[in-house]
């Protein structure tokens, strides 16, 4: 049987790099804002509002890549809310959460150290970041997202009788529970909790 598929595109694939990197725009962000708090002050004019926006340049375009990726969150949670196929029993399980860990040490934390006093250092970390894109969306490791994992999803490897896959969702799953399946791209699938499995349903196929 041929799993329902919905294929993720190139643009939610890049949102979904962008989110991962949200706590990189965050602290990037804290550390360049500069704007004086004044709560004596009247509202600041159209020119003042483009002068600070011209001294926060960097921190104006972490704000939007912020946004951008909250954009494609909503995105991946309409495109996982389509019809499920299945169910298949899961036969193995191995917990593959500590993959966020290691996408967020080996990625995301040394990019925090990366000096943005100047616009070649800034260059750099943009050049940086976009390799670091490219490698992510030709190897689909969307699903090891650290910010999925904070907003609950769980990623695991498992095997059904007809192969093995990785399945990212919202739920904590067990070996022989039976679950419906959402194909997003090569062998990974959103999986949601079945509520019975007919025995003929162990033959079908991903």
């Amino acid at each position: 049987m041929r799993i329902d598929e919905k294929r993720m595109r190139l643009p939610i694939k890049v949102g979904m790099y962008l989110l991962s990197l949200w706590l990189l725009f965050l602290l990037i962000f804290v550390n360049k804002i500069s704007v004086d708090i004044c709560f004596e002050c009247n509202f600041a004019t159209g020119h003042e509002l483009l002068q600070i926006l011209g001294a926060n340049v960097l921190p104006a375009i972490c704000v939007a890549l912020l946004f951008c990726s909250f954009c494609c969150y909503l995105w991946f949670r309409r495109l996982i809310n389509g019809a499920q196929e299945g169910p298949l029993t899961i036969l193995t399980i191995e917990d593959k959460n500590s993959e966020h860990l290691v996408f967020l040490a080996t990625y995301v934390v040394p990019l925090v150290g990366f000096g943005l006093d100047n616009v070649r250092q800034m260059v750099n970390l943009g050049i940086t970041l976009a390799l670091l894109g490219a490698l992510y969306v030709r190897t689909n490791l969307f699903y090891a997202n650290p910010t999925l994992s904070l907003l609950g999803f769980r990623v695991f490897n498992v095997t059904f009788k007809s192969g093995s896959a990785i399945l990212i969702s919202d739920s904590v799953l067990e070996k022989d529970e039976a679950v419906n399946l959402l194909k997003l791209d090569r062998n990974v699938y959103f999986a949601t909790k079945a509520i019975k499995v007919p025995r003929e349903d162990n033959t079908r196929r991903i």
